[in-house]
C-alpha cells in the first residue's frame, strides 16, 4: 500500500513499521476519551478518509481554487499542481512528472531508454513474479504503483536461439536498473547528511516516519541540497548549488500555487500543503547559509537577501492566513477514531515547523529600515514541542520506551502553555 505524507486535508497520512522501526500507536480502551496513550505495539497507522459528503463531487480544498471533480483520484491530481508534487520520478535524472506516460516519454527522448522490442510476449520481472497483468512501459504501471525497480529479462516464451549480443534491447533495461540504483544510493546518502548534520538544529522533519520513495519531490531535493551542502565535499557542494538554483525557479516560478498570502478566500479550514511549505523553509534556511559566509550584522543576526526576504514574506503570511500557528486548528486536522501516536506525530510537526520558522524569522536580518518581526512570538497559540527523545526516535525499540508515559487530548487546547503567554520575554531576550 502507498501512502503519502499529507492527505487531500492537509492532514499527515499513515505510516508504519519499516524494515528498521517506524512509530506506531494504539488506542487504549480506557474509560477515558479525552486523553490516550501512546503505547508500544505493532497496529499500523490509519489512514483518514477525507472524503466530501457529496456522493459525486471532491471539491479543492486550496485557497482561491473552486475545482470538482467526480473521482477522488482525479482531484489528488489536480491537487499535485497546487504543492508542485509530481507522482512519478525517472529513476536517472531525478525529474519529477505528474502523468506515468509524460515519465516514459522523457525517458526515451532525454535517456534513450526504449522498450524492449519483444515486449509483447513478456512481462516485467516483478509483474512476471508477481503474476500481474503488465501494462508495458520503462517503467511499467505497476512498478511505478508499487515504486519498485522495473526490468526486463528473458523469460521462456522467448525462442532460445535468440542473439545475446549487445545488441540485445535487454541493455537499455539493464542500464536503466542500475543508474536507478546507484540515483537511490546518491539520494539516500545525502539525506543521511541531513539528517546527521543538520536536523539536530532544525529538527522540523519527523526522522521516524520519513519515506525516501513517498515524500513530496520538493522537500526531498531541498533536504537533499543541504544534505550535500552540509557534507563538506567540494564536489558535493557544487551539485547542492545547481539543485538549490533549479529549486529557487520552480519554488519562485510556482508562486501561485502555495502562496495563499493574498488569497482572499483562504482560511483555517483550507488545504495545508504542509510538505511544500518545509521545503520553501529549507531552502531560505539553506539560502542564507550558502550567502552569509559567516557574516553576521551588528545584531549579531545573519544577512538575508531581498528575494528570500520576500519568500520568506510569504510564507509566514501564507501560515498566518491559514491559521496554522493557532492551536485548536492543529487539532481540528485529527478525529477521535485516529490513532493516538498518528495525531502525535502530526501535530508535532506542525508545531516544530512552526517553531523553525519563528526561529528563522528572529535570526535573520535585512538591510531594510523596517525592523520590525516577520512573525510575532504572540503570534505562537500553541505549546512548546515535547518530548525529544520520543520525536528523534528511530528504531521500534526506542519509541516504545519514549511513548510509554507520553499522552495527546484532542479536546485540551493547552491555552496555558501557549508560547504566546510568554511573548514579551521572548522579545526582550531578542530570541
Amino acid at each position: 500500500m502507498v501512502t503519502r505524507r499529507w492527505d487531500a486535508d492537509g492532514t499527515p497520512m499513515g505510516r508504519r513499521w519499516d524494515a528498521g522501526g517506524m512509530p506506531v500507536g494504539h488506542r487504549l480502551k480506557t474509560g477515558v476519551s479525552s486523553r490516550t496513550y501512546l503505547a508500544p505495539t505493532e497496529v499500523e497507522f490509519l489512514q483518514c478518509s477525507s472524503e466530501t459528503s457529496s456522493y459525486y463531487t471532491f471539491r479543492c480544498q486550496f485557497p482561491g481554487c473552486n475545482a470538482r471533480y467526480r473521482r477522488k483520484a482525479h482531484l489528488n491530481r489536480h491537487q499535485r499542481c497546487h504543492t508542485s508534487q509530481q507522482a512519478f520520478f525517472c529513476s536517472n535524472c531525478g525529474r519529477g512528472f505528474q502523468r506515468s506516460d509524460t515519465l516514459r516519454r522523457h525517458i526515451r527522448k532525454q535517456h534513450k531508454i526504449i522498450e524492449p522490442l519483444n515486449r509483447a510476449r513478456q512481462a516485467c520481472v516483478c509483474c512476471h513474479a508477481g503474476k500481474t497483468r503488465c501494462e508495458g512501459g520503462i517503467p511499467c504501471e505497476e512498478c511505478i504503483r508499487r515504486n519498485v525497480q522495473c526490468s526486463f529479462q528473458e523469460h521462456a516464451s522467448i525462442p532460445e536461439e535468440q542473439p545475446t549480443g549487445s545488441s540485445m534491447p535487454l541493455s537499455p533495461s539493464l542500464n536503466h536498473r542500475e543508474s536507478r540504483s546507484y540515483y537511490w544510493e546518491k539520494r539516500k546518502r545525502w539525506i543521511n547528511c541531513y539528517f546527521e548534520i543538520f536536523h539536530p538544529r532544525w529538527p522540523l522533519i519527523h526522522r521516524g516516519s520519513f519515506n525516501v520513495q513517498q515524500e513530496n519531490p520538493t522537500l526531498l531535493q531541498s533536504m537533499m541540497a543541504i544534505g550535500m551542502w552540509t557534507s563538506g565535499e567540494q564536489s558535493a557542494q557544487s551539485a547542492a548549488v545547481e539543485l538549490y538554483n533549479k529549486l529557487d525557479f520552480a519554488i519562485r516560478d510556482q508562486r501561485q500555487n502555495w502562496d495563499a498570502s493574498e488569497v482572499e478566500e483562504a482560511c483555517s479550514s483550507c488545504f495545508w500543503p504542509i510538505a511544500t511549505y518545509q521545503a520553501i523553509l529549507l531552502h531560505v534556511i539553506l539560502s542564507i547559509i550558502m550567502k552569509a559566509d559567516g557574516v553576521v550584522n551588528l545584531d549579531l543576526k545573519a544577512s538575508i537577501s531581498a528575494t528570500d526576504l520576500a519568500l520568506l514574506k510569504s510564507l509566514v503570511g501564507s501560515c498566518r492566513k491559514l491559521g496554522m500557528f493557532f492551536y485548536p486548528n492543529m487539532l481540528a486536522r485529527y478525529k477521535e477514531a485516529d490513532l493516538p501516536s498518528f495525531a502525535w506525530v502530526g501535530i508535532e510537526e506542525l508545531k516544530r515547523f512552526s517553531m523553525a520558522l519563528y526561529k528563522l524569522c528572529a535570526k535573520a536580518s535585512s538591510f531594510s529600515t523596517d525592523n520590525s518581526p516577520l512573525l510575532h512570538a504572540r503570534e505562537l497559540q500553541f505549546p512548546l514541542p515535547s518530548n525529544d527523545p520520543l520525536w528523534n526516535s528511530v528504531k521500534r525499540d526506542e519509541w516504545e520506551a519514549n511513548a510509554r508515559d507520553e499522552t495527546i487530548s484532542l479536546k485540551d487546547n493547552l491555552q496555558t502553555k501557549w508560547i504566546s503567554n510568554s511573548a514579551d520575554v521572548l522579545n526582550f531576550l531578542g530570541s
